[in-house]
């Protein structure tokens, strides 16, 4: 859930076309962990689409997800290589 709250912010602010990264890495979370996070930020998204912010898509597998808006990726999450890696673009 913490992470929800770090990761609202850059998705909120995340149709700025700069071309900054931004790499943060947390500990490895369990799979249900990972899978509420994943959870969450759908949800979020879903929101903030109703609220008029720009659509994004969300594309998931066991051990990572990306988020992107229009084709462009805009955040990364990777919970493989033994730490949780976020990766967001544009910022």
């Amino acid at each position: 859930m913490l992470m929800v709250l770090a990761l609202g912010p850059l998705v909120a602010r995340s149709h700025r076309p700069e071309a900054r990264i931004n790499i943060t890495t947390y500990r490895e979370f369990s799979d249900l962990e990972f899978l509420q996070l994943q959870e969450d930020l759908r949800v979020r998204l879903q929101r903030e689409s109703v609220a008029g912010m720009p659509a994004f898509n969300m594309v998931s597998a066991a051990t990572h997800f990306e988020i992107h808006q229009g084709g462009t990726p805009v955040i990364l999450v990777d919970n493989s290589a033994g730490r949780l890696l976020v990766i967001a673009f544009g910022e």
